[in-house]
């Protein structure tokens, strides 16, 4: 019985890293395709910022990301490097380091750091919650 858990929990585990992908290695094309992982309640905690609270918020911002000069948002096998799921199968969360390189006036900007995401369970799908990330030099 818990190699049968253990073997559902994995698959949940890759679910919420092809979530990942989607929403933050794929997202320069399709807005309302990464919208749909997105919670109602979600918010996002960006370095330097206020958050930015709800999905129609959430919208907006990625609506903005997609029309920026995006040449590269790192390696789409690495996703997060950790992912764990709650006991009770309805909160996850995941933490990795990202790159993103865009398109500057001068030439390629390239940006780093860490970040958080946590995910709720709704209707017995996974949804993105929340992120929180920072940047290093």
């Amino acid at each position: 019985m818990e190699n049968q858990r253990d073997a559902e929990i994995e698959t949940e585990k890759r679910i919420l890293k092809d979530i990942h992908v989607k929403m933050l290695l794929d997202h320069k094309t399709d807005v309302d395709e990464e919208m749909s992982y997105i919670a109602e309640d979600a918010f996002l905690l960006p370095p330097g910022s206020p958050p930015i609270k709800g999905a129609r918020a959430i919208r907006e911002a990625v609506g903005q990301m997609v029309k920026t000069q995006v040449s590269s948002m790192g390696d789409r096998d690495r996703g997060p490097s950790r992912v764990e799921i709650s006991k009770s199968r309805d909160f996850a969360w995941d933490q990795g380091k990202f790159v993103i390189v865009r398109e500057g006036p001068q030439g390629p900007v390239e940006e780093k750091g860490y970040y958080v995401t946590l995910y709720k369970k709704v209707d017995g799908q996974w949804k993105f919650l929340a992120q929180i990330w920072n940047n290093i030099k």
